[in-house]
């Protein structure tokens, strides 16, 4: 892949013009993907919202406890880790740094400006669209425990150990306030 200068107006031209191709790539997931629960909407108004204002959001985004796995799409999970390496640099995030980070290919480029054409919040809504993705994330996960407690329950007898590890892992998964 061809390294791209993001300051060049050629560059930014090109990849405002495929932001759109792009996005349709990498929101149509597999069909596995699709049926998972997600907001997609929401992961990129918390992406574009720190790119806008990484001052005011990150702050508060970080210590929402949000991660990476918390993100449906690995594009978003990239760009996401991308902005924490910049984040904890201490520098200012924006989408020649992210960009940057990412790897400097126009497809980086295109990804990282995906996320902030039409992705419109305001700094304090962005914490209701972390709950979202969050909440996303583990209902996910409830999902994945399900599935692993299928494929366990066809090939065990001890019903209590089956039940005891599916307590466990649906308790790690659990908020806090639910925990005590």
């Amino acid at each position: 892949m061809k390294a791209i200068n993001t300051f060049s107006p050629l560059a930014r031209a090109e990849a405002t013009k495929t932001v759109s191709q792009t996005r349709q790539a990498k929101t149509s997931n597999t069909a596995a993907e699709s049926q998972l629960p997600a907001s997609i909407a929401s992961q990129r108004c918390i992406l574009g919202a720190i790119i806008e204002d990484d001052d005011l959001v990150m702050p508060a985004v970080v210590a929402s406890g949000l991660s990476s796995p918390d993100f449906l799409l690995s594009g978003h999970r990239r760009v996401f880790d991308a902005m924490l390496k910049v984040w904890e640099e201490k520098k200012h995030i924006d989408l020649i740094l992210v960009t940057e980070r990412l790897g400097n290919r126009q497809e980086d480029a295109v990804l990282a400006a995906s996320l902030i054409q039409g992705a419109v919040v305001h700094p304090d809504h962005v914490l209701d669209h972390v709950e979202i993705v969050r909440n996303k994330a583990r209902l996910r996960r409830v999902l994945h425990i399900a599935e692993w407690m299928t494929s366990a329950a066809a090939d065990t007898d001890n019903v209590d150990a089956l039940i005891e590890d599916a307590i466990q892992k649906l308790e790690r998964i659990s908020r806090p306030e639910v925990r005590a």
